[in-house]
Parts: structure tokens; C-alpha cells; sequence
């Protein structure tokens, strides 16, 4: 075999050898620019911008929490708690948890397990959804058997949780019902005035009553805890944390035990009458505390807070008695011979009559009209001066000294001046008292006929007006105030409800004093002349008050009578409101009071004897007997 020479390299030769080497040169340049580039931005990422990604990171995995405050707490006058927080556990949902596509089975699952209605709950989600970071109460004060279904559904019920919470709780709920009110959750058609406010649509808040008046200052401050959550939404530990402020407590004027005693009595009297239905207020004259507010029949409280069955709820909707209205602030009644005394005051001051002038009562006035004006007393009272009027409520006086009359040339007071009166004695115009839902009442002229019944008016209406019938409309805590400014020497004062307002150490933050609203036109003397003629009505053997006497003290005050449009009974009598108004002691009054039987005939029979007996237990302590028990006792149905 020939042996093969190995070829010998040449210089020169080789040159694709030398044209790969560049190309990798390139490649790796270019690598190593991509890689130093890729570190650059790693070392922007993870060593300059690091705080700020740390701190969006945190954000993703961090939660704000609100803290609802505690509602400050209520006190009756000797600081008797009148309610309490008690804890309770609510359905909260962090919408941000929740999938879309989930919320209908949670929302089902949550309505079996809760009692919430299903439309209540959507409409909760909608509003969380516009704070999903955020969570929001779906349900409260939930029994403890779903609390702890849920809780164990917890990974079938995405962002749903349960925690603890406060519902009130009324110590008295039933015998300060209409005082106090109730909470509850805020009515869809304010849930925006309230995020207005800072109120969360998920709150409970004051619905009625003190709760609602003084919604703002009990409420307090909300707090706030940032924690930090798994994926799961589950807390895992706290980040920061601001304490809420607990709501201020309010002290009421009303005490316990006098608001029961008067409830007691007032509901005895009820008793007696099929369906009886009433109002009294009891005030202080020199200062316009209210020391006792019942409108019976009443509701508990605590049947609103608690969840009211459609059943108890049906009932007190349907009762014509309207038992959820505070009748002594928003009801409306003609105040029949309760306001007599405002004509009186008009005609002394206005000089249409002297003291001593005197006017025959012959028991009815006939107009060239042809219409007729009868006195509740038939045969008349006689020739009658200012003080016998009241004291025995002559209809004929009052008709005379405020329309006038054709035969005799006496010009009366006239519609206009006496709207004048009536407005000067608080009429036609809210109190002001601590509560919502106050009515005020209307004092009829002839621009209001004209406007509101295109109708003109005549001089019967001026009479009607000045007898407390007719157009003229009143409430119970009015007619009150009315009587609390004759016995006080003539000062109209703001009823006060709210005494003071404590801090949560129990502090005064502010007190609440007494303000006198107005002062009424009249001379003392003419003062005393209408306190003279309301003792009378009382003391003396014809006043038409006797049975509102007393044998603990001297009491002032005047019957009411007020008929109103409605089915004459078999003798041709139209329904009529009794009434009872009046202060006592005479001299120098500690307590003033307004009574008033819905339905109950005559103020002297169904009136008085309630305003006796209250009195009487303000002034012993103790209560009274029985009304059927009482040798004087006579029937309420009876007339004078």
C-alpha cells in the first residue's frame, strides 16, 4: 500500500475558520448588552424602586376595616339607664372576595341562613360594590346557629364573615316608647342623604323617638383597623389601628317611675271604655321640662329592634287608634273649651271688654243669618263677666267678645286679632321640643280659608275659633306649654326633653338650659284675672271642673269639650274630645298638665278625674285608687 503524504499547511489558507470566530464574537457582545441590560433593570426593580413595590405589594394584601363606635347610652333624669348595647353577631361581605359570578348562590345561601330578604341583601351588595375594598354589614344581630353555619361555609360563602356587634336593647321599652323610639337600618331612600353625613349605608340608626333626634350626638366617631389578609381574604395580622370615639350619652328630664305611675293611671281610665285611647303631658312651668309624655296605646321598643313579627307588626298598622304615632307631639285635635282663654286674653287687652263687664247668656245666639250658636248649657248661664265665663265656659261670652254681636253693637276682637292671640300663646307653630314628627297645629284665618277650602269666611268661623272648634287644630303638648306660661306669670317656654349631654366618662359636654320661646301680651293684672277664673272653674261649686280636685293641693285648669264632624249618637250629638288643662299648685305651680281622651265625650267626666289623679300622685307618690273604686266614681260615657 502507498503511503500517502499529510498534507502541509500553507500560509494564507484558512478563511472560513476566521469568519465563524467574528460571527461569535457578535453573538456573545450582543448577549452580554441583553444580559447587563436585564441586570440594570433587575437592579432598578429589586435595589431603587424596591420600597415602592414593597408597598404596592403590601397594598394588594392589606385590608381598611371600619370601626362602627359605640351609640352613646340614654339615662332617665336620676340617671336610670334606659338602654343598653347588647352584643349580637352580623353577616359582614368584603366585596373584593366576592366573584361576580358567585353572588347569586352566596346571596341565596345568605337569605336561608340569615331571614334577610333577598332583595334587601342585593341591594346591600350594590352598595358595597362601590367601596369593594371595604367591608359591609349584610345582616344583623343573626342567631348563633347560622353564625356558626357560616362560619363553617366559610370556603362556599367567598368574602363572607361573621363578627360580633351591638343591637339596643330598651329597659323600659313600652313605657317610653314614643319618648325613646327605636334603631334600625337606614331606609333605602336616605341611605345617600346619610353617606352625606359620613353615615355608612350599613349602620343602624335613629328611626323615631330620641334616637333619631339625636341621631348625630349619640352615634360618636368611627374608628379604623388596616390588616393584612391571605388570598383567602382571611386576616392575618393587624398593620395600624385608630380607636372609634363612643357617642355621647343623653339625660333625659322624664324619670321612670313617675312616666310608669302616669301611664298607669291614664291606661286605667282607658280602661273603663271600649278601645279608649288618650294623651297627657305633664310639665314644669318655670323651666319647660317635660316630666311625663304618654300617648296610649304605645308600642315595646324593643319589638323594632329585635325584629317584629309580620303579625305584632300588622296589628299596630292596622289599629285605627294609631297606636306608632306620639300623639302628644304629632297628633291634631280642636281644643274646645281649653281655649277659651286666649279670646278672654284678647278681649281684656284689646279693651273689647272691661273685667267687670258682663254679657247675657240666654243659651243661644241667633245671627240675622238665620244660623244659630248654641251654649252647652241649654237655659243659659245669665249675665256673665269675664271670670264666671271661664270658670262655667259660657260658649255665648266667648261668641260675643270675639265675633261680636249684631244686636248689642259689641264689636268683638275680629278674626285677625284673635289669630294674633292664638299665635302669641304658641300656636300655629312647633314648640321645638327634642322629638321628630312634631305637628304645628293650625290657627285658621280667612286668607287660609280662601287659599286652602275656596271658601269665604264668616262670623261663625271667628266664633268657632274662639271656643277652640271648628278649623282650629291643637296638640296636647300646645295646650300644655299654653297652660305652663298662665301659671308661670306668662313666659311661653321651649319643653325640654334633653337635660345634658355627657361624654364617654360620663362628663357634662353640654347642657341644655331652659329658653323662653316668648312672653304673652298680657298685663299681669289681666294675668290674674285668667288665673283667678281657672281656679274657680275648679273650686267653685258651678265651675264645670270639680272632679279634676284634688285633696293634696289647690289645681287650676279648664274642661274642653271638642266636637268634631263625625256620626251623631241617638240623642243627635256629634263625637266629641275630651280635655282637661290646667297647673297646680294654683299659687305657685310646680307641675302643668294637658289630658286628653280621644273619643271620650265630656272633658269634665272623662278629662278631670285623670288630671286628679296624676296630680294627686305627684304630689304624694303614691298611687290612687282605682277610678271604679272611688265613691265619687261616675261614668265617663255620662254628659253634663
Amino acid at each position: 500500500m502507498e503511503a500517502h503524504d499529510r498534507p502541509v499547511a500553507r500560509t494564507g489558507t484558512g478563511q472560513p475558520r476566521i469568519s465563524g470566530t467574528r460571527r461569535a464574537l457578535l453573538l456573545g457582545g450582543a448577549a452580554l448588552a441583553g444580559n447587563t441590560a436585564l441586570a440594570a433593570r433587575l437592579w432598578q426593580l429589586q435595589v431603587v424602586e424596591s420600597d415602592a413595590y414593597l408597598e404596592q405589594a403590601a397594598q394588594n394584601r392589606a385590608r381598611t376595616r371600619p370601626i362602627q363606635p359605640l351609640r352613646g347610652l340614654i339615662y332617665d333624669r336620676n340617671r336610670e339607664p334606659l338602654v343598653a348595647n347588647a352584643p349580637v353577631f352580623s353577616v359582614w361581605l368584603s366585596p373584593a372576595d366576592l366573584p361576580p359570578e358567585r353572588e347569586g348562590p352566596v346571596l341565596a345561601n345568605l337569605a336561608v341562613l340569615t331571614g334577610e330578604r333577598p332583595d334587601d341583601l342585593r341591594f346591600k351588595l350594590s352598595q358595597a360594590r362601590l367601596a369593594p375594598d371595604t367591608p359591609a354589614r349584610l345582616a344583623r344581630a343573626v342567631p348563633r346557629e347560622s353564625a356558626l353555619t357560616i362560619e363553617e361555609r366559610r370556603r362556599d360563602l367567598p368574602g363572607i364573615s361573621v363578627r360580633t356587634s351591638t343591637r339596643r336593647e330598651y329597659a323600659y321599652g313600652d313605657v317610653l316608647g314614643h319618648i325613646m323610639g327605636f334603631t334600625g337600618p337606614i331606609p333605602a331612600e336616605e341611605v345617600e342623604a346619610y353617606r352625606r353625613q359620613g353615615v355608612r349605608f350599613d349602620e343602624d340608626i335613629g328611626l323615631s323617638g330620641v334616637e333619631r333626634s339625636l341621631q348625630a350626638q349619640l352615634r360618636g366617631r368611627d374608628g379604623e383597623q388596616r390588616l393584612e389578609t391571605d388570598a383567602f381574604g382571611r386576616d392575618l395580622h393587624e398593620l395600624a389601628f385608630t380607636p372609634p370615639q363612643v357617642g355621647q350619652h343623653a339625660v333625659l328630664t322624664v324619670a321612670v317611675n313617675e312616666q310608669q305611675a302616669i301611664r298607669e293611671i291614664l291606661a286605667r281610665h282607658l280602661a273603663l271604655r271600649d278601645r279608649g285611647a288618650g294623651a297627657v303631658v305633664v310639665l314644669r312651668p318655670d323651666t319647660g321640662d317635660v316630666v311625663a309624655m304618654v300617648s296610649l296605646p304605645d308600642y315595646d321598643s324593643n319589638i323594632f329592634t329585635r325584629g317584629a313579627s309580620s303579625e305584632n307588626f300588622a296589628l299596630l298598622v292596622s289599629d285605627p287608634r294609631r297606636p306608632l304615632i306620639n300623639h302628644t307631639v304629632s297628633g291634631l285635635y280642636p281644643p274646645g273649651s281649653t281655649y277659651k282663654v286666649i279670646a278672654a286674653s284678647g278681649a281684656l287687652e284689646a279693651g273689647v271688654v272691661l273685667p267687670q263687664s258682663k254679657i247675657h247668656c240666654d243659651g243661644r245666639l241667633i245671627l240675622p243669618s238665620g244660623w244659630a250658636f248654641d251654649d252647652w248649657l241649654p237655659e243659659g248661664h245669665g249675665l256673665v263677666d269675664l271670670q264666671r265665663a271661664i270658670a262655667e265656659s259660657c260658649n255665648i261670652y266667648f261668641y260675643n267678645v270675639s265675633g261680636g254681636n249684631p244686636y248689642t253693637r259689641l264689636q268683638g276682637l275680629g278674626n285677625r286679632r284673635l289669630a294674633e292671640f292664638e299665635r302669641s300663646f304658641g300656636f300655629g307653630e312647633r314648640t321645638g321640643i327634642d322629638l321628630p314628627g312634631e305637628a304645628s297645629g293650625l290657627v285658621p284665618t280667612s286668607e287660609w280659608k280662601n287659599k286652602n277650602l275656596q271658601q269665604p269666611w264668616v262670623t261663625g268661623d271667628t266664633y268657632h275659633a274662639a271656643i277652640g272648634q271648628g278649623l282650629v287644630q291643637v296638640t296636647p303638648l300646645q295646650i300644655a306649654s299654653m297652660y305652663a306660661a298662665i301659671g308661670n306669670g306668662g313666659r311661653v317656654m321651649r319643653p325640654r326633653l334633653i337635660d345634658r349631654m355627657l361624654d364617654q366618662h360620663g362628663n357634662v359636654a353640654e347642657r341644655i338650659p331652659p329658653r323662653v320661646r316668648s312672653v304673652l301680651p298680657i298685663t299681669e293684672s289681666n294675668l290674674r284675672l285668667l288665673q283667678t277664673g281657672l281656679y274657680r272653674a275648679v273650686n267653685e261649686p258651678q265651675g264645670t271642673g270639680p272632679r279634676a280636685r284634688s285633696s293634696h293641693t289647690v289645681v287650676a285648669g279648664k274642661t274642653g269639650t271638642a266636637e268634631y264632624s263625625g256620626q251623631r249618637d241617638s240623642e243627635g250629638r256629634l263625637p266629641s274630645h275630651a280635655w282637661f288643662a290646667g297647673y297646680a299648685p294654683a299659687e305657685q305651680p310646680d307641675y302643668a298638665f294637658a289630658v286628653l281622651v280621644r273619643d271620650g265625650g265630656e272633658g269634665a267626666f272623662a278629662a278631670a278625674p285623670i288630671a286628679r289623679d296624676i296630680i294627686d300622685y305627684l304630689m304624694t307618690g303614691d298611687m290612687p285608687p282605682l277610678p271604679q273604686d272611688r265613691p265619687d266614681f261616675i261614668s265617663p260615657d255620662r254628659r253634663l
